[in-house]
């Protein structure tokens, strides 16, 4: 019905029913017939300022007015006002949800890419560690531990030639799954493509999984292709291209859905990336199989760069996860065969000699043509390190991003290896090979679509894993070429797998009876592992937390170098905006700190960060889960050799106070500590010294010399149980007593140093057993006998030497430290600086073990495993880094209590599997759906 409101000055109107604003002028005007109104608009959307071509009947302020005819302007009712503030809070709303999305996702992504970063950096340490154990280690070293997968499978007994692969496996009779029969037929592939769409959860056997491993490989042979693949799109058909999909099965199910299976009319492109991370990729790579050998010119592959076997190692937690995978559903020789394979593939495909594809960048040699990437040695694993041109070449096609600025420039968020390509580099390559786009993957576009066409247009994303590993939130996309080379971009978000799979069957069953394979236990199983894509985010953002935890842990003691030396005053304290510079600065991650800083940090109501709080509060979560499946003990013997190293110093009293306390002004500074152990030469690890530093510094920065010690002994205080071993374990808890009886009576109303000073009768700096007797018997205890003597001594001169140094006394009398709250206590603080250590160099210290553990059995002899961990340690000091994690005696301990059973031979594989996330990823016969 129409409105008859009449229409005045100062009305509030709606213009065009979109605009709203208030009249400012009614009449006629020099732009038209009839009536006019002239508007000030609420929001900059108008034309002017109410003077247009020299006539002016209004003003209001620039871009604000608007000329309309009258019948274009209706009055604001009331409802209209309060839907527009209902829209505008809505999209509020929904701005900051995306806001704070991608913020999370900012966060998540850089810990991804940091893992990446730290998987480069360890290969340098990796070849450090091999070539010592290569050359104290000949015999061992006659095979090599990682040069190709030829290699790799031939010392494991794999046939050299892939036809063969699979022929010595046996069916067992009670497998439920498909069967394949050679040569391949259509109805063969269709079968198998709905068994993994109606019950992916039943693998494929591994006989048929490495019969078409071994003839796809030979069939990449046979062509005698170079790096370089070219590609024709089907004539009046289409090729569709994918990014990475990552064990995703649903977006690969999704778009072959959409587009129909490999055909004489339809080719498929993978870019790379279809191994780790997500739980299915055996499942997109036996289609992809059956498949090439039914269409060999209609199905294609590139390597990506985790088609390679250091980063398929890798737990899916640190972006691995392939060999897990691979192992569980099949067996470690499949997995061998897979690396053969990978070696196999060409790096790049050019697509109707017009589009080059390929999964990383383009390489940082100046002007490389195709003929010399086809010409590359690609049968290896991807170089660690580049040392020539050739390794550059391999190591950009898989690894290298874009940036927005000229020339090539370092990727360090990626590791010290990887390199940036800017828009001339991509333009001189497609010119320099009568190219017209590069397609490209290897990373979520950081809009979160499902593509990102950058460097004028030149150059393409597309990334296929759509809430990548279910929960980046992003979208999907593939591009889909017709056969005159227009494409298109579709972007796509999958369902999950179980929504797939339940629309499949109930497809199927209105189609008719038709032969499944179902696995109930699985099936059951899967219908709990729904989630939403916010479920999604909230995970991402639990993820993304508990890694930078981890990764703050790991930088704990440079971060409080960083603010110790800004806080001058000894304050304890940094500003907010001091804190994000130094989590930045050490940390070396682009995140929003502003964003973090209030969950991490939490400052005050100034404006100022605890910083001594912060790092306190800080805990590798994951480590402290992990440790729960080690034995018990071990942590509180690491730190009684830490306190035994110091002790074997045996300075005199006046030597430890001159030594802790050169200055001599009565205080000691957590500098003055570092430099007397170093000066001491003992054999502490530099991050367990600066860990020490920490926990002392709990007030303003200094001690006085006795408090210091007091706090020092507090550090060591389990120390003291070490002396047990010298006396009879029957005695040990009487002897503990009598000792404590004997530091009430001694500490009532001296401090240590007094007292020590009127137990060393001769000055000379130390108690000896006559003056310790002495003393023992000015204090007139009831009951103590000659013998409790004895071994009250036995238990307190720690390391035998005859004489108790003041360390020793203070091990032995123990003071409360009212100043320790229990949260950083120092056995934690010092396992955690341990624990971290190996667990940051988690992968150099696996591929220590597998040096020695060629065949995989997961198991290394006691001397093995101490001659690998000496290696770690080795290798870090000779990287011109810190010390190595641990000391000789440390690994000794470590060494001891590792080999459970007493047999000799260590599980390194348990022991490593302590040191990483707990997730569980398979369950009954099934695979998870989540990542925890």
């Amino acid at each position: 019905m129409a409105d008859h409101t009449p229409l005045t000055i100062g009305t509030k109107v709606t213009v065009s029913g979109k605009r709203k604003g208030v009249i400012k002028y009614i009449g006629s005007t020099s732009f038209g017939p009839g009536e006019w109104c002239g508007v000030e608009l609420d929001k900059p959307k108008g034309n002017h300022d109410g003077g247009v071509d020299g006539q002016r009947y209004f003003t209001c302020k620039a871009q604000h007015g608007v000329y309309v005819p009258t019948d274009e302007v209706q009055p604001l009712k009331p409802w209209q006002s309060a839907v527009r503030v209902i829209q505008s809070l809505v999209r509020g709303s929904r701005d900051r949800q995306v806001s704070q999305h991608r913020k999370a996702f900012m966060t998540w992504n850089a810990l991804d890419l940091d893992e990446e970063a730290q998987h480069h950096e360890q290969a340098a340490t990796q070849d450090r560690v091999e070539a010592l154990l290569r050359a104290s280690h000949p015999s061992v070293a006659q095979l090599p531990n990682e040069i190709s997968a030829v290699t790799l499978a031939e010392a494991c007994g794999v046939p050299t030639d892939p036809m063969l692969w699979g022929e010595d496996m046996e069916v067992e009779s009670d497998y439920e799954g498909p069967h394949l029969t050679f040569p391949m037929t259509q109805v063969q592939a269709d079968d198998l493509l709905h068994h993994i769409r109606s019950n992916p959860d039943l693998p494929l056997h591994k006989k048929y999984t490495a019969q078409l491993l071994g003839r796809c490989t030979q069939l990449l042979i046979d062509q005698k292709m170079g790096a370089v693949c070219d590609a024709e799109c089907p004539p009046n058909g289409k090729m569709v291209i994918f990014g990475d999909t990552h064990g995703q099965l649903a977006d690969f199910l999704l778009v072959l859905q959409r587009h129909g299976p490999p055909s004489d009319k339809v080719a498929y492109l993978l870019n790379g990336d279809v191994a780790d991370r997500g739980d299915n990729s055996v499942e997109i790579f036996v289609v992809v199989l059956i498949y090439k050998l039914l269409y060999p010119n209609r199905v294609f592959l590139n390597r990506g760069n985790h088609e390679n076997h250091d980063i398929n190692r890798k737990p899916a937690e640190y972006g691995g996860g392939f060999y897990d995978e691979v192992t569980y559903k099949l067996d470690g020789s499949c997995f061998l065969m897979f690396q053969q394979f990978f070696e196999n593939l060409p790096l790049v495909t050019v697509l109707n000699k017009q589009v080059v594809v390929l999964h990383g960048g383009i390489p940082r040699r100046e002007g490389v043509l195709l003929k010399q990437i086809t010409a590359i040695n690609r049968r290896r694993q991807c170089p660690k390190v580049v040392q020539s041109v050739e390794d550059a070449i391999l190591f950009d096609l898989m690894w290298a991003d874009p940036q927005d600025i000229k020339g090539i420039g370092l990727a360090a968020q990626r590791g010290p290896n990887c390199r940036k390509f800017g828009p001339d580099i991509t333009k001189r390559f497609l010119s320099d090979n009568s190219l017209s786009l590069c397609i490209r993957s290897h990373e979520v576009p950081i809009s979160l679509r499902g593509f990102e066409e950058r460097h004028d247009g030149r150059l393409l994303t597309v990334f296929s894993a759509s809430n990548y590993c279910g929960q980046a939130g992003n979208y999907g996309a593939i591009v889909v070429f017709d056969s005159d080379m227009a494409y298109t971009l579709e972007e796509h978000m999958a369902p999950d797998l179980d929504t797939m799979i339940a629309d499949y069957l109930a497809e199927q069953e209105a189609q008719g009876p038709r032969e499944t394979h179902t696995n109930k236990e699985a099936a059951r199983a899967r219908m709990q592992k729904n989630s939403s894509i916010k479920e999604s985010r909230e995970r991402m953002e639990e993820e993304a937390m508990t890694k930078l935890e981890v990764k703050i842990c790991q930088n704990k003691d440079d971060l409080w170098w960083y603010f110790k030396n800004i806080d001058k005053a000894n304050t304890g304290k940094v500003t907010a905006a001091k804190w994000r510079e130094g989590m930045s600065a050490v940390l070396k991650l682009d995140v929003p700190w502003f964003s973090l800083q209030k969950q991490l940090a939490d400052p005050d109501a100034a404006g100022n960060v605890d910083y001594r709080n912060f790092l306190d509060r800080m805990r590798n979560k994951g480590m402290v889960e992990g440790l729960k499946n080690t034995n018990n003990g071990w942590e509180k013997q690491m730190v009684v050799k830490l306190y035994e190293a110091i002790l074997r110093a045996d300075f005199t009293l006046k030597e430890t106070l001159a030594e802790f306390d050169p200055d001599g002004d009565g205080v000691v500074s957590p500098w003055e500590f570092k430099q007397a152990l170093q000066k001491c030469n003992v054999d502490v690890p530099e991050q367990q010294i600066v860990t020490l530093m920490r926990l002392i510094d709990r007030g303003d920065g200094k001690l006085d010399v006795g408090s210091f010690l007091d706090r020092f002994q507090v550090v060591y205080s389990t120390a003291a149980d070490e002396g047990a071993a010298n006396v009879g374990s029957q005695t040990s808890g009487r002897v503990r007593n009598l000792l404590a009886d004997v530091g009430r009576n001694l500490l009532k109303r001296k401090s240590r140093i007094q007292v020590f000073q009127d137990m060393d009768t001769n000055g000379d700096g130390f108690i000896s057993e006559d003056e310790f007797y002495s003393m023992l018997d000015r204090l007139q205890l009831n009951g103590v006998a000659q013998n409790d003597k004895q071994d009250m001594w036995s238990y307190v001169d720690v390391n035998g030497d005859g004489h108790l140094n003041y360390l020793e006394f203070c091990a032995a009398f123990q003071v409360v430290d009212t100043m320790d709250d229990g949260q950083g206590g120092a056995v934690s603080e010092i396992v955690e600086c341990i624990v971290t250590a190996l667990q940051k160099n988690m992968s150099s210290l696996e591929f220590a073990f597998r040096f020695f553990d060629q065949r995989g059995a997961g198991q290394v002899s006691t001397q093995d495993f101490k001659a690998g961990l000496r290696a770690l340690n080795a290798s870090i000091r000779d990287g011109g880094g810190r010390s190595g994690p641990l000391s000789e005696d440390q690994l000794n301990v470590l060494v001891q209590f590792v080999d459970k059973d007493g047999d000799g031979n260590v599980d390194y594989e348990e022991f490593l599997s302590a040191f990483k996330p707990h997730a569980t990823r398979f369950e009954g016969r099934g695979m998870s759906r989540t990542r925890s």
